[in-house]
């Protein structure tokens, strides 16, 4: 299942690097991608375990980026 999110108080890319390797390795992960931007983050995600994945992604997101937040986007 694929989804987008906004995402908040990202500061730098190196940052975004470190959250898209450890996103990867959480379970129910497919495939992750920050936006060089900074401000979307793309995931494919297994249908079943779309809550406890994001669950992880938003603790990552917040541990590495303090105040980093994640929204999901509308579309």
């Amino acid at each position: 299942m694929n989804r987008s999110y906004h995402v908040y108080a990202l500061s730098d890319r190196l940052k975004a690097s470190k959250i898209e390797h450890e996103i990867a390795l959480v379970d129910g992960v497919k495939k992750i991608k920050i936006t060089e931007d900074l401000k979307e983050m793309k995931l494919d995600l297994d249908n079943g375990k779309t809550t406890a994945a994001m669950e992880r992604v938003v603790n990552i997101c917040n541990r590495i980026s303090y105040g980093c937040e994640v929204h999901y986007k509308f579309t």
